[in-house]
């Protein structure tokens, strides 16, 4: 567009700052709104001890689901489709494993499962190029897990019983989200 183009410039720079200045100062009011969101709540509940036990209760419930998920379902499909050791394979990605769980993205951790499991465990770079991405993107198991107890858990929270059909419902919405 070259010089004429410039006052179009200016103003599209200008709504840009402008609009960058307003989410700055949103962004930094949002802890204090969201620390008076929950003060509120935790003033309104009547016994707190209760709603800790719920809640103690629904972290076992989803850490306990992740353990039993991740450590013996998985490696137990990892033997019955392979034939071979899933401990064995699981320690050659260990490195991406453990940056998956400090970053909480496998996304982020792509380039290194390519790299762990190319020069670890010797799968063909093709199929590792393929599969890693669409893997990274759905079959997220954790997460229709972790889905399914918190709409659970809210539900119980709020005292709103549910029945076998709105149970069964609500795993397969979040097994169709991940």
């Amino acid at each position: 567009m070259g010089e004429r183009g410039a006052p179009l410039v200016n103003v599209c720079q200008c709504l840009n700052e402008a609009v960058m200045k307003i989410v700055s100062m949103a962004v930094w009011y949002f802890p204090f709104g969201i620390v008076f969101l929950i003060a509120g709540k935790i003033l309104e509940m009547e016994d707190p001890s209760v709603i800790g036990q719920k809640l103690g209760l629904y972290a076992i419930t989803v850490v306990s689901g992740l353990v039993i998920h991740g450590l013996i379902l998985l490696p137990l499909l990892f033997v019955l489709i392979t034939r071979k050791n899933p401990y064995a394979f699981i320690q050659g990605i260990l490195q991406a494993l453990l940056i998956a769980l400090a970053t909480s993205s496998s996304s982020a951790t792509l380039p290194i499962t390519l790299k762990c499991l190319l020069e670890n465990n010797g799968i063909d770079r093709r199929v590792a190029r393929f599969v890693l991405p669409v893997g990274a993107t759905i079959n997220m198991d954790g997460t229709a897990l972790y889905e399914a107890v918190a709409a659970i858990f809210i539900a119980q929270v709020n005292e709103f019983e549910l029945d076998l059909g709105q149970i069964i419902t609500i795993r397969y919405m979040c097994l169709c989200s991940s």
